[in-house]
């Protein structure tokens, strides 16, 4: 029985030792390795970690209102039902260190059942006078895991792979930020996109009642 009572009283002893190692390394798998250096429980870090809750909540909401907004969509153009490419920037001629280049770039979207399902991030630049010297960056997006984002750069010479939640907490940030404006631009782009189809509809038909 003196055995017994002294396990129960140097129990609670233990868990008390036990737990907090426990709340660190959940809070741990937070940071990536890349930040080893950061210190974990300094406010700046606690900071950087707040921003990057508060985007991921924004980018849910800008994902809900382009499937909302695509439903409408799909309506006057029913090709767009299961993808959806937006073209963002198409620069037929620039100075790129030195040598003549065109850029590309554009948002992608993939539907199953009216639910985003993948969003890609792509640019595209190439040489004018050099065709095989390409360099493209592109983002592949699920929504229901932003942090699980891979980045990939392809180079005519090698490429580089990477994910979001494995790089360092300012370039996390980074990364994040673009993806919201990157779906808010969108957003923008397809409500206008319905505006003019609707107006081009509505005059077609004006003309075709007018007997």
């Amino acid at each position: 029985m003196k055995r017994m009572k002294k396990i129960y009283l140097a129990l609670p002893l233990l868990l008390l030792l036990v737990s907090p190692y426990s709340a660190q390394d959940t809070k741990s798998e937070q940071i990536s390795e890349s930040d080893i250096f950061v210190d974990k429980d300094s406010n700046y870090t606690k900071s950087l970690l707040k921003i990057i809750d508060d985007l991921k909540v924004i980018i849910a909401v800008r994902i809900g209102d382009i499937e909302q907004k695509h439903s409408q969509l799909v309506l006057l153009k029913p090709e767009y039902k299961n993808k959806h490419t937006i073209v963002t920037e198409d620069t037929p001629y620039l100075v790129d260190e030195g040598y003549e280049s065109n850029l590309l770039k554009y948002i992608s979207f993939i539907y199953d059942n009216n639910k985003i399902k993948e969003v890609k991030l792509e640019s595209r630049k190439k040489r004018i006078f050099y065709e095989f010297a390409f360099e493209n960056k592109t983002m592949i997006i699920n929504p229901t895991d932003v942090m699980s984002t891979e980045v990939i750069l392809t180079r005519f010479d090698e490429e580089q792979k990477t994910m979001i939640r494995n790089i360092s907490l300012d370039n996390q940030i980074r990364a994040l930020r673009l993806v919201e404006s990157s779906l808010r631009n969108a957003f923008y782009r397809m409500d206008v996109m319905i505006v003019l189809i609707k107006e081009r509809k509505d005059r077609s038909n004006e003309y075709q009642i007018d007997i």
